[in-house]
């Protein structure tokens, strides 16, 4: 009767473990692309690599000036390195079963991807989904029982 009663207790549980497991993992795989896409958009201003937004729950609704603005890429580092942290701020805020959007609405990023720079080839975006798409093949869901 105690395994009965244990595996009853198992299985009303294990439904919002695994979609715990599975948000930490779809957190993860967003923060990885998004860092992939901020590291290989091309940078001038730094308003296109500042301007990968994640919003949860919600599209993004306008694009961003760059955050530290410069010329010739001279405040890459310091742009790249907040626009990073600003995705993380957004995930923490990710909870199981809402979406997370992932976008750039700068006015050039289409053109960027299409390899108008050339600091980076055509299909960054392309290039961030497959990183992630490896990222999120190389995870297991991690369920404490």
């Amino acid at each position: 009767m105690a395994d009965l009663l244990a595996l009853e207790r198992l299985c009303s549980v294990l439904p919002d473990r695994i979609n715990d497991a599975a948000n930490k993992v779809a957190v993860q795989v967003t923060q990885v692309m998004a860092d992939d896409l901020i590291d290989h958009t091309p940078v001038d201003t730094t308003e296109h690599a500042s301007n990968w937004q994640v919003t949860v729950n919600q599209r993004p609704g306008f694009g961003l000036p760059a955050i530290f603005p410069a010329e010739q890429g001279s405040t890459a580092p310091q742009s790249r390195a907040e626009a990073k942290a600003h995705v993380a701020r957004a995930l923490k805020e990710k909870q199981a079963g809402v979406f997370v959007d992932l976008a750039n609405l700068a006015p050039a990023i289409e053109d960027l991807n299409r390899g108008t720079s050339k600091q980076e080839p055509a299909g960054m975006v392309q290039r961030g989904i497959r990183v992630g798409e490896r990222f999120c093949a190389s995870r297991k869901l991690e369920i404490k029982l």
